[in-house]
C-alpha cells in the first residue's frame, strides 16, 4: 500500500490535473457537503448562483483561496487483502500446473473443485474488490469570487484539478469439462486443456481472459460563472446562476491477464501510473438557483447540462482478449460522458450566520471517468468564529448512495484563513495485512475575504 501512496503522490506532484471531482469534495465542503452556506469560498463554488448572496450581507465583497485547496484520500472495497487475493489465483493461472489424483476421475474432480473455488473469488473480486486513489488541487488565488453591486452580482473564477487511480478485476468465468477430463480426452472448446501421459493426467493449461485492470484519470477545469438576484419572493431573495467549464480530461488504461502478472500485483498497477494519459477536451454548462432568507437557504443545481463527451482511443492490446464480455467491457472505457446531475441543498442558520446546519442530496447517480457511480448524501453542523485565535469547528456524516456505497464521518476546523477538514470510514479491510479503513480524505487550504 506505501508504493501505491507514493506513486499516487509523485504524479499528481508532476501534473495539475477533475474538477471538482464527484469523488472529492474540496475544502471544506468535505464536511458541509455541496451547499451553499456562505461560510467558506468553497461553498461559492458549488451552487452557480451561490457568488451573488454575498451582496446581501457584506455589500461589495472580494474572496480568494491563497491555496483554496489541497487534498488526497483512498478508498477500498470489501475485500480483504486484495493484491494478495489476486496474486494467490494468479498461481492458478500460470501455464501447468500439477493434477492431483490417481485416476483421471479423480484429478479432474479435484480440478472441478480448484475451479469453482477460482470462479467464486475472481467474481467477488470483480464485484467488491477495487483500490482507489486519488490527490486534487486549487490553483493558487483560486477560487476567486467578486461580488460588486457594479456588476449587479458576482462573477467567479476557478481553475483545479485532480488525479486518480484505480485497480479492478475483470471476471471472465473458467469454463471446465469436467466429464470429458475423466474421460481421458481434451475438449479444445474449454478454458481448461488437461494433458495426459499414458494415460494418467499430468497438468493443464488455461486460457482466459479474467484481467487486472488498472485506470487512472486526471481532468483539470477552468470555470467562470456569474449570478445575479432575480426576484424577491415571500420576503426572501431568488438568485440565480450560470457557469461554463472547460475541461481537459485524461486516461491511462492498463489491462493485463491475470496469468501474465507474474505474481505481482501491486507491480502491475506501479507500472500503469507510468502509461501517458490520453487526453481530449470538453465544455460543460451548469444551472443554478438559490432561495435566500434571513435564517435559511434552498438551492438547486444542474451540472453538465450539456453531457460533455470524452474519447480517449483503443487499448493497445484488445487484440489479446477474445471473450466478448471482457472485450466489451474494455471497448466502453475508451469513451467518457459527464452525465447530468440534479444537487439539491438547505441551509439553516442564526441571522449572524455563526451557527449553520446543513444537508444536501444529489438527486441521481453519476459516474466518474473511471466507471464508479456517486450520488452523495450529507448533514452537517458547524459553528464559524469572527475572530482569529478561537477556531470555528464542523463535524458531519457523508454517504455515497449508489456504487461503492461507502460512508464517511467528516469533522473540520477553521482558524484564521486556515481550513482543515478529514473524512474517515468506519468500515475496515485489511491491506498488506494491516487493518484500515475503508476509506479517507484530507483537505488543507488558506482564504481570505475583504
Amino acid at each position: 500500500m506505501k508504493r501505491l501512496m507514493t506513486a499516487t503522490t509523485l504524479t499528481t506532484a508532476m501534473a495539475l490535473a477533475q474538477a471538482t471531482p464527484l469523488y472529492h469534495p474540496p475544502g471544506p465542503n468535505l464536511t458541509y457537503g455541496a451547499v451553499s452556506n456562505g461560510q467558506t469560498i468553497m461553498s461559492d463554488i458549488t451552487n452557480p448562483a451561490a457568488g451573488a448572496a454575498a451582496l446581501t450581507k457584506n455589500g461589495n465583497q472580494y474572496r480568494f483561496g491563497i491555496l483554496g485547496s489541497v487534498g488526497a484520500g483512498f478508498e477500498f472495497g470489501k475485500v480483504d487483502d486484495l493484491y494478495e487475493r489476486i496474486d494467490t489465483e494468479t498461481e492458478a493461472f500460470q501455464s501447468t500446473q500439477s493434477v492431483t489424483g490417481g485416476t483421471p476421475t479423480e484429478a479432474a474432480a479435484n480440478l472441478a473443485n480448484s475451479i469453482d473455488s477460482l470462479n467464486g473469488v475472481l467474481a467477488e473480486v470483480e464485484a467488491d474488490g477495487y483500490a482507489k486513489l486519488f490527490a486534487s488541487a486549487h490553483l493558487p488565488i483560486m477560487p476567486l469570487v467578486v461580488a460588486h453591486q457594479a456588476l449587479g452580482g458576482s462573477l467567479v473564477f476557478d481553475v483545479n484539478g485532480s488525479v486518480a487511480a484505480r485497480v479492478s478485476a475483470l471476471h471472465d468465468t473458467v469454463v471446465f469439462n469436467e466429464t470429458a477430463a475423466a474421460a481421458g480426452t481434451d475438449d479444445l472448446t474449454d478454458d481448461v486443456v488437461v494433458t495426459f501421459v499414458g494415460g494418467a493426467p499430468t497438468g493443464y493449461t488455461i486460457d482466459n481472459d479474467s484481467s487486472l485492470v488498472i485506470r487512472g484519470a486526471s481532468t483539470t477545469e477552468l470555470a467562470l460563472g456569474y449570478s445575479r438576484p432575480v426576484m424577491e419572493l415571500g420576503g426572501g431573495t431568488l438568485y440565480g446562476g450560470l457557469r461554463g467549464r472547460y475541461y481537459t480530461v485524461g486516461m491511462a488504461r492498463a489491462v493485463t491477464r491475470l496469468g501474465d502478472l507474474v505474481n505481482d500485483a501491486e507491480q502491475a498497477f506501479d507500472d500503469a501510473l507510468d502509461e501517458d494519459f490520453v487526453t481530449d477536451t470538453g465544455l460543460g454548462l451548469d444551472l443554478g438557483v438559490l432561495y435566500v432568507k434571513e435564517h435559511f437557504r434552498l438551492g438547486a443545481t444542474l451540472t453538465n447540462l450539456n453531457e460533455p463527451e470524452f474519447e480517449f482511443g483503443q487499448l493497445s492490446n484488445l487484440g489479446d482478449f477474445t471473450d466478448p464480455e471482457v472485450r466489451a467491457a474494455l471497448i466502453s472505457s475508451n469513451s467518457y460522458t459527464m452525465e447530468r446531475q440534479l444537487q439539491l441543498e438547505a441551509a439553516l442558520y442564526t441571522a449572524s450566520q455563526n451557527w449553520v446546519l446543513s444537508a444536501a442530496m444529489d438527486a441521481n447517480a453519476v459516474a466518474d471517468a473511471l466507471g464508479d457511480d456517486y450520488q452523495w448524501a450529507t448533514i452537517s453542523a458547524a459553528y464559524a468564529t469572527d475572530t482569529w485565535f478561537l477556531p470555528g469547528i464542523r463535524a458531519g456524516l457523508r454517504q455515497n448512495l449508489a456504487g461503492t456505497k461507502v460512508k464517511y464521518l467528516t469533522g473540520g476546523l477553521t482558524l484564521g484563513p486556515v481550513n482543515l477538514d478529514v473524512a474517515y470510514s468506519p468500515d475496515t479491510v485489511t491491506i498488506d495485512g494491516e487493518s484500515v479503513p475503508r476509506g479517507a480524505i484530507v483537505n488543507l487550504g488558506l482564504e481570505l475575504s475583504f
